[in-house]
């Protein structure tokens, strides 16, 4: 009824080819609520087995369409957006645009650029709150000027993720732009695509997926094994794996490695793929500041010594004890408790996502709520303290389909830790992501059992190694060392042989003082057998009338 057809085929398209290619990708958002997508392979969870909410997906009151949110590894994606150019063709596929408007710094900059001001003085109206201004005329007249143009359109940009696929040639509804990045994008941004009925995909990426890939890759690599990781039976319930969680032993897996994710973990002694998903969803802001992710975690751990708030609660949200924890829960809620109608449930919905212009929408679903709920008989008390419930949510609570996606990626990664401990934390370290610094996951992977070898100009790679247990971290670890002249020591080392000494270093390898400091300090010439101040003498001697063109 909808005319869904053709974007569910052409997301379906892409994902073949993204299979045929052995990439790795992660569908999530609300297209997991379908069955449809879980049966083309689109979405990796079942929405039978979790009890998802079909109507947040689809439903005839839906006034924009919904959209598919897919992942791939960082390293991926490129590959995938040429595919798209090449296959539905340049007059049809752009970016969407953005319009960034004027914010508190560059009202500040701009408007101060035009009065002339120093650059010293442009940093100091643009860091500082207004009270703290100097009240000089110019400055008076920075502040009069800027609060009119208060969210203005300032620069075009691209959207960050958003594809535009067009049945007529795209440049019948928008003149097209090339920014630097080098993929031409549309004059208009996407409430603007919605109104014209363009359909848009969103092909994202992120470090999680590189990790994962990449330790499937080393394990077969090390140990001739072949993990099939998209198998949700091998990663979902694992004894051991369910161990580690319950104790936060999470660091270095996909969005449960945050010291609070981990803490609350523990709280919640989280053994189990289902307490893990609802863990991804309360750990968010909203959930966090309203005190029902306290509230969660005494009912969780005493599920004789509550009381429900209401009988619909109880009938509706008895898998998460009475509280909102998902999006879903809001719009039945709003339905049954409140008696609102689906149109306004999908209002609210898109209140929560923080999209549109939400706050006055609300309002407008707030009268509806308590006049509704006044009929129903519901008492002002009971009705205020259930909508502050709702509203705590608004802006912050995820789709359950959400966490589910990223529950099933983080177990995956957390398998991984498990069983290939090494493999898993040398993968982590050379996707450089995560919510910690590099040294955190070297000190993991000697928690493990890996032994670390220090970068040496002989025996690294660009990339951190892995040989037995013997971890050799890569070149690329150093602060301070150009990725250009890292590339350079390992090419030369290939096409020349090991490097015989310090001076045969510095006569093949284009380097500075610096540079060369950095790498005797941390002893990269270890196996010359000489002590780092004879190195650094000898270093400065053949460096003294150094320039790089020699």
């Amino acid at each position: 009824e909808l005319n869904f057809c053709s974007y569910f085929l052409i997301t379906w398209d892409i994902i073949r080819y993204s299979n045929s290619m052995g990439f790795m990708h992660v569908g999530r958002g609300s297209g997991a609520n379908s069955i449809v997508s879980y049966c083309l392979g689109i979405t990796d969870i079942c929405p039978l087995e979790l009890d998802l909410y079909f109507e947040r997906f689809l439903n005839l009151n839906r006034k924009s369409p919904p959209d598919f949110d897919i992942d791939w590894s960082w390293q991926n994606r490129d590959t995938i957006l040429e595919y798209i150019f090449d296959r539905y063709g340049k007059n049809h596929v752009a970016f969407c645009g953005t319009n960034v408007e004027f914010k508190y710094k560059s009202i500040f900059r701009e408007v101060g650029k035009v009065f002339g001001l120093p650059k010293e003085e442009l940093d100091e109206l643009a860091k500082r709150p207004m009270i703290q201004h100097d009240q000089n005329e110019v400055v008076q007249l920075v502040h009069q000027y800027g609060k009119l143009l208060e969210k203005f359109p300032n620069q075009r940009s691209m959207h960050s993720c958003g594809i535009l696929i067009s049945e007529e040639p795209i440049t019948n509804y928008t003149a097209l732009e090339m920014p630097p990045k080098g993929f031409p994008i549309v004059q208009f941004d996407m409430n603007v695509t919605e109104d014209i009925g363009l359909e848009k995909f969103d092909i994202l990426s992120q470090r999680g997926l590189g990790t994962i890939n990449d330790t499937v890759e080393l394990i077969k690599k090390t140990r001739g094994v072949s993990v099939d990781i998209r198998d949700t039976t091998l990663s979902k319930d694992e004894a051991q794996a369910n161990e580690y969680l319950a104790i936060g032993k999470t660091i270095g897996c996909f969005y449960i490695e945050s010291p609070a994710m981990r803490g609350l973990l523990r709280r919640l002694k989280c053994d189990n793929y289902r307490i893990l998903v609802a863990a991804s969803s309360i750990i968010r802001p909203g959930v966090a500041q309203s005190g029902m992710m306290r509230e969660y975690i005494f009912r969780h751990n005493h599920p004789d010594q509550f009381e429900y708030f209401h009988s619909v609660f109880e009938e509706h949200l008895k898998e998460t004890y009475g509280i909102m924890v998902y999006q879903e829960d809001v719009i039945k809620i709003a339905q049954y408790f409140g008696g609102l109608s689906l149109a306004d449930g999908d209002i609210l919905r898109r209140a929560m996502s923080g999209k549109g212009r939400s706050i006055e929408k609300l309002r407008e679903v707030k009268n509806n709520f308590f006049e509704s709920c006044k009929k129903l008989g519901h008492s002002e008390a009971l009705t205020a303290e259930a909508y502050r419930q709702i509203e705590s949510f608004a802006g912050y609570s995820f789709c359950k389909a959400h966490s589910a996606s990223y529950a099933v990626e983080s177990y995956q990664s957390l398998y991984l830790k498990v069983y290939y401990p090494l493999e898993f934390m040398v993968s982590v370290i050379n996707n450089q992501g995560g919510f910690y610094r590099t040294e955190v996951y070297i000190h993991e992977a000697k928690m493990s059992g890996g032994k670390i070898q220090v970068p040496c100009v002989n025996t690294s790679e660009f990339q951190t190694t892995l040989k037995g247990k013997d971890i050799y971290l890569g070149l690329m670890v150093l602060e301070g060392l150009e990725t250009k002249i890292a590339h350079g020591i390992v090419e030369e080392r290939e096409r020349n042989g090991d490097y015989r000494s310090l001076e045969d270093f510095i006569n093949r390898i284009p380097i500075g003082i610096e540079t060369v400091q950095i790498l005797i300090f941390i002893g990269a010439f270890r196996f010359t057998g000489k002590p780092k101040n004879e190195l650094l003498v000898e270093a400065r001697v053949l460096l003294v009338n150094f320039k790089p063109e020699n």
